[in-house]
């Protein structure tokens, strides 16, 4: 009995070292720990919209604030996603992580200008406009809305 008791005490205190030493190697830092979840500095994918807003006699306008929005699901929409275009009136857009999972994201985005400089403030700006997927490679993908055209028309 006294050395039935004495096996199972030896037993028990090995599996505690053994669990001890395994435990030690379990320890991840957060580092460690945000990198297997897929978050962190590395981002795991990049999807860039780019643009460019012309006017009706196709020069380019700066200055001009353009905004992305996505449907994430059954009546739910993202918030504005901003840009400003440069002096060429281009810009670019890189969505934020929790959007590049959507299906079909070239549908379920639409983008258009939310705010023009003084000269082009008369022009129409309530429609929205699609993407289209450009390319695609390691993990990044470009869409475009190609040129949007703001029409001049008289203020009223």
């Amino acid at each position: 009995m006294e050395m039935r008791f004495l096996f199972s005490s030896l037993t028990l205190v090995f599996m505690l070292a053994l669990g001890e030493a395994a435990g030690d190697r379990m320890i991840w830092s957060r580092k460690e720990m945000v990198e297997m979840a897929g978050y962190g500095e590395h981002k795991l994918s990049s999807v860039l919209v780019t643009a460019s807003l012309l006017s009706s006699s196709s020069s380019p306008i700066p200055g001009a604030t353009v905004g992305i929005k996505c449907h994430i699901g059954y009546r739910k929409r993202s918030k504005w996603l901003k840009a400003v275009t440069n002096e060429l009136g281009h810009l670019t857009i890189d969505l934020p992580s929790h959007l590049h999972a959507i299906p079909d994201i070239g549908k379920a985005c639409s983008i258009k200008p939310l705010s023009v400089p003084k000269p082009y403030q008369c022009s129409p700006t309530k429609s929205h406009r699609g993407i289209k997927l450009v390319s695609t490679s390691n993990g990044l993908r470009v869409y475009t809305a190609g040129n949007i055209t703001l029409h001049r028309a008289p203020c009223k």
